[in-house]
This record gives structure tokens, sequence and C-alpha cells, in this order.
């Protein structure tokens, strides 16, 4: 679609919008828009930050993780009002945790006993994603630290870390998802394999506290391993680094095909293998996405 500049005034120049467009987008006189400058392209858009974007939805399981799936996907993709339909108030507790603990910027502001609405009170912005995002690192760092006591005989608590975690990796897809990012699909890739890599952890930890295991050089390596992959990753997310990332595959090839199922086949504790052979992979499925953005930062 190709539009003429008219002159307006002594220095302005200025486009009409095609109608469709302003329909589709309820927009009227005075409506503000966005306008985002590309290298030579500039790209109009209606101001979804203006507009609180809504959805209702209807719950019928009481499962924690089945509620908190559905609000933090409505977080993530941008919804600013999410209207939570349920049989009684017994979901209310749920719902209302998971909005502490998960959400920034996001208040329960009216409920009754079968419904509650949830909207944004404070909205993220990519000014503030890599401050958010080096917290989301840092954690995953210390939950490397407890996960290397804890696996030696020591009880430190980590799921206040997991939380911070979760939370903070909501926010960075949130933004991703709302704001005019480069490659977000990579990005979303990329954060993807990386919180399924600190999940292991996670989990890993889990069956700790519940089990009684011996020390084991062979756990304590592979945990290391994974640890080597996390900073490999970070360090190339940092510096944009393609050598750093390809040293991420070589090392699953040889950590996973080379020792890994072995040590499956022979270790006495196969559920803390697997847990930790599993992180090292999606380590390495998020350096891909992490490869494909740095390539086309490469190519400017």
């Amino acid at each position: 679609m190709k539009r003429k500049l008219v002159k307006q005034g002594s220095a302005t120049l200025m486009i009409s919008l095609p109608s469709k467009w302003i329909k589709l987008n309820e927009l009227d006189k005075g409506s503000e828009i966005d306008l985002v400058e590309k290298d030579n392209q500039l790209i109009i858009s209606k101001d979804i930050n203006g507009t609180k974007k809504e959805i209702i939805i209807n719950i019928s399981s009481l499962t924690e993780s089945s509620i908190r799936t559905i609000i933090t996907n409505t977080y993530r993709i941008g919804y600013g009002s999410i209207l939570l339909n349920y049989a009684n108030k017994d979901y209310f507790k749920i719902i209302n945790e998971v909005v502490n603990k998960n959400l920034i910027g996001f208040e329960i502001i009216k409920k009754s006993d079968k419904s509650c609405r949830i909207e944004n009170i404070t909205e993220p912005t990519k000014e503030q994603f890599d401050n958010i995002f080096s917290k989301v690192l840092s954690n995953i760092n210390e939950l490397y630290e407890v996960a290397v006591k804890n696996l030696e005989g020591g009880k430190e608590e980590f799921e206040d870390i997991e939380r911070n975690i979760q939370k903070f990796d909501n926010f960075c897809r949130r933004v991703i998802s709302k704001e005019s990012l480069d490659n977000k699909e990579l990005l979303l890739a990329f954060h993807t394999g990386l919180i399924h890599a600190q999940r292991d952890i996670y989990l890993m930890l889990k069956y700790i506290e519940k089990t009684k295991i011996k020390s084991d050089k062979n756990l304590t390596d592979l945990l290391k391993e994974s640890r080597k992959m996390f900073d490999l990753l970070v360090d190339g997310y940092k510096n944009k680094d393609i050598k750093t990332l390809e040293k991420i595959h070589e090392k699953e090839k040889e950590i996973i095909y080379k020792k890994g199922y072995s040590l499956l086949e022979k270790s006495k504790e196969p559920v803390i293998i697997h847990h930790l052979l599993d992180s090292i992979r999606n380590l390495y499925l998020a350096s891909s996405p992490l490869m494909g953005s740095s390539l086309v930062v490469r190519s400017y």
C-alpha cells in the first residue's frame, strides 16, 4: 500500500491512514497511536499500552498448577484485564496466591464468591527488561549454588528463589509479547529453554528434599557440568558471542551421549541423573534461538 505525503504548514508532512485499519482498531479523532522507528521503517500501531486487552475465563479445575498456568499465560501474552469465573470461593484462595507470587504489576480489583477480576496497576516496559532479566539469571545462579550444597547433604531453602525466577520470567515474557522487540519468536524460545532447564534443577532439589541420597561424585560432577553450560549460555547472551554458543553444542554431545546414558544405566539415583541431563539438554535447546538472534544482530 502506497500513500503520498501531503505538506501541512511550512515543515510538516502528513499521510492519511487506511479507513479499514482505523475501524478495525476502533480509532477516532483524538485517539493515540504508537510510532516506532526501525532503520528506514516507521511502524504505526495502535497504542496497546493505553487500551486494556480483556479476556473472560471459566475455571473448572481446583488444581493449583492448572489455575497458575491459565493466569500466568494470559499475563504473559499481554492481557490487561482478566475476569475469572469459578464454582465457589475455594478457587479464590489459589488465584490470590498466584497473583501475589507470580504477577508483577497486577492486582485483584474486584471479587465475589464466584468470580474475580485481575487488572494491571502498573505496566512493564522494555526499558525495564534488561534489569529484570538480570534478576532471572542471578536467581538461577543462586539455585545452582543451593543445588550443589543440598546434593552434598545440605538443607538450604530454595522455594523463594524459584518463585522469584517464575515471577521475573513472567514479567520478561509479557514485555516481549507487548513491546516492539526484534526477534520475538527467538527470544521467547530462548526463555522457554532456559526456564525448563532451571526447572529441572528445582525438581531435582524437590526430590532430594524428600529422599535420602548418598553423596556421589558422579552426581556432583554432572551438576557442575550443567552449571558450566548455564554460564556459557549467559556469556553468549550478554556478549552475543557465536563461539561461546558453539561450545554449548560441543559440551552437550560430550555429556549426554558419551557420559549420560552410561550414568543412567549404572547410577543408584536415576531420577537425579534424569533431571541433570534434562537440564543440560534444555540449555542446549535454549542456545539455538539465542544463536539465531545473535546472527541477526551481527548481520546489521
